[in-house]
């Protein structure tokens, strides 16, 4: 279904995909080319039924992911200053990174090595983050001369670690090695780099045993609860969610028992 040049999409059980990083001799930073694959991959996602749970990760034993390659992305002079043509790449890269925050999949990273930059965006924009124990999260703009806040890093990093913590890190521009990555709450699961695939596809086959439409809502409602200003409002929508599941659920087993129905006739 998924067939790409520059970036590895596999369906290796139903209900579950796995997107891959496939240049490690570049740490897996995103050409162009790469860029590219992964915008057309999570559009077309948006309207995939079929797919419950999507896990992200890389090739070889370096890095996760580091981000942009400049170099790539930019190899006229002058271009990366370019105010035009800076500002359009960040267009697309504030779409991809809204599309993986609200994909209807729930989406896994599973990050080892370096995770840096959009790597590390990446990794902040998904649902459940695993690690591998030489995992290096880092934010590195300020040394680049850049604002500290890019692709929504600065909204998503504090309401997942804290204000305080999130400003040193994305301040000093250092890493956050596995330790604090499990400490803060920022990953739910620590492993060695030679587990962490295996422990990514477990988790995946227990949520893509789920029914697609409570995972659909569920994380629907997780999103939208970033944005609630009081629990008597979270409640009102908690209580409109589990309506909107039910209601699927109950038309889904009428709809079973009619063509049940339909087809017992057929015998007679």
């Amino acid at each position: 279904m998924y067939d790409y040049k520059y970036i590895r999409v596999e369906q290796p059980e139903p209900g579950m995909a796995v997107m891959s990083f496939i240049r490690p001799e570049k740490l897996n930073s995103w050409s162009r080319e790469v860029f590219n694959d992964m915008l057309h991959f999570f559009r077309l996602l948006k309207t995939d039924d079929e797919t419950k749970v999507l896990i992200i990760r890389g090739e070889g034993d370096r890095a996760f992911c580091t981000g942009a390659d400049f170099n790539s992305l930019f190899p006229n002079e002058g271009d990366r200053d370019s105010v035009e043509k800076s500002f359009e790449f960040q267009e697309q890269l504030r779409e991809l990174i809204v599309l993986v925050h609200e994909a209807k999949q729930i989406v896994i990273t599973a990050a080892h090595g370096y995770a840096v930059g959009g790597g590390f965006f990446l990794t902040m924009a998904s649902d459940i983050r695993l690690i591998a124990d030489d995992v290096k999260f880092s934010c590195p703009l300020l040394k680049m001369s850049m604002s500290c806040g890019d692709l929504g890093c600065a909204y998503m990093l504090p309401r997942l670690i804290g204000d305080g913590v999130a400003r040193d890190i994305l301040l000093t521009g250092r890493y956050m090695f596995a330790g604090e990555a499990m400490s803060l709450g920022y990953a739910s699961g620590c492993y060695p780099l030679s587990e962490l695939d295996n422990a990514a596809m477990e988790k995946a086959r227990v949520l893509a045993g789920y029914s697609a439409e409570a995972l659909r809502y569920s994380k629907q409602l997780l999103n939208m609860m970033e944005s609630v200003g009081n629990l008597d409002t979270a409640i009102k929508i908690e209580n409109r969610n589990q309506q909107l599941v039910k209601a699927f659920n109950k038309e889904k087993e009428i709809s079973n028992m009619l063509c049940e129905h339909s087809n017992s006739i057929k015998n007679i």
